[in-house]
């Protein structure tokens, strides 16, 4: 059997006897570490839920699929440009800026 293939359940079966545990210590440095992974994680994501109507929720699915990226990578995107100031509102400006007049995206 090749060491870098992952054997199937039938090598396995065949092959039991030749296995031998990868003892206490081992296992225990492997569940700590995969712990360390888990919780460095846990800290850079956050889940949520948000309540949109289908019609938004469709129109921002058909942009993701145009951009070629799967839909929450682009909420995730809106929502950190959104917070660093990358995406305004454009109500906003135009308080800032009276008479501003933003041309329309064609398409």
């Amino acid at each position: 059997m090749k060491k870098n293939k992952v054997p199937t359940k039938k090598e396995i079966e065949e092959n039991f006897e030749q296995w031998k545990s990868a003892g206490r210590e081992k296992i225990a440095a492997v569940r700590a570490r995969n712990e360390l992974l888990r919780q460095e994680k846990s800290k850079k994501e956050a889940k949520f839920t948000a309540r949109l109507t289908l019609e938004d929720f469709d129109g921002f699915k058909s942009v993701a699929e145009k951009k070629g990226i799967p839909y929450q990578t682009l909420l995730s995107s809106v929502i950190h440009g959104y917070i660093n100031g990358h995406l305004v509102d454009v109500e906003e400006i135009r308080k800032v800026i009276p008479g501003l007049k933003l041309k329309k995206k064609a398409g």
